[in-house]
């Protein structure tokens, strides 16, 4: 083989893509839910600090993707059954740890059980004390996984919503329901949007061993390479400074 016929042959090999990652045929399916200020749905839009942290993960990794609002219970079991579906913002739990690939962390929380300033009668210390009130939380959310680890029924101590949007209205318009659980960035917004004011609430209890860091996972049928390539995505983006540029920006907003 002459010398010009092995040079055609290796920019030819140089022009091909990469053998080591198969892009999907399909864009990847990111599922979500409604959830300000972290993910903000308005028509077919979706917004917030952690959908503009999953965007550019996704951009920066090359890999195609469509972003899809759902009840958080539907966001949740479709991305442990089906292939290539990402979720977030997810919390990490022991439990829920062998269930998904975890990309990484989106943003850092805390999360307290409140009541309404005006119930008097309502005075917890620890988690035991709740047990003897009725606390509202969402489906398949970690504050119902936890609370359900820890002794509490549903239809007793458990009131099961199928999102956050209607915590605050349940805990002001039932008698029935005493407490919520809800992470603390999520309740100023949830007050803000239900026209509840904030001083209105009480906290009773913070639960700092509840382990509420939001992240972004896929499912477990979805392949390795893109799994690798949103993992390093990621570090990247805080490595760099742009994850916390991201976190700064919409922290000034709140």
């Amino acid at each position: 083989m002459t010398g010009w016929m092995i040079k055609i042959l290796q920019c030819g090999l140089l022009a091909l893509p990469s053998i080591g990652f198969a892009t999907p045929v399909q864009p990847i399916l990111v599922l979500t839910e409604h959830l300000p200020p972290y993910q903000i749905a308005s028509g077919t839009n979706v917004s917030g600090f952690a959908t503009e942290v999953v965007r550019k993960t996704f951009d920066n990794a090359g890999i195609a993707y469509q972003i899809e609002v759902q009840s958080w219970s539907r966001a949740y079991q479709l991305s442990l059954r089906q292939h290539d579906v990402c979720i977030y913002s997810i919390s990490k739990s022991a439990e829920r740890t062998p269930l998904f690939h975890w990309i990484g962390a989106i943003s850092y929380n805390h999360t307290s059980i409140y009541s309404l300033k005006s119930r008097g009668d309502i005075q917890i210390k620890t988690l035991q004390d709740a047990k003897n009130y009725v606390t509202a939380v969402t489906k398949d959310d970690i504050t119902h996984h936890y609370l359900q680890k820890h002794g509490f029924v549903e239809g007793k101590q458990l009131y099961v919503l199928e999102n956050v949007s209607m915590m605050l209205n349940v805990l002001q318009g039932r008698k029935d329901i005493d407490l919520v659980l809800i992470n603390d960035t999520i309740l100023r917004y949830r007050a803000q949007e239900s026209g509840v004011e904030l001083g209105s609430l009480k906290k009773q209890l913070e639960l700092p061993e509840l382990p509420l860091d939001f992240h972004l996972a896929c499912s477990l049928k979805t392949q390795p390479q893109v799994i690798a390539r949103l993992t390093q995505s990621l570090q990247q983006l805080k490595d760099q400074g742009e994850f916390g540029r991201i976190v700064k920006g919409w922290s000034e907003k709140f």
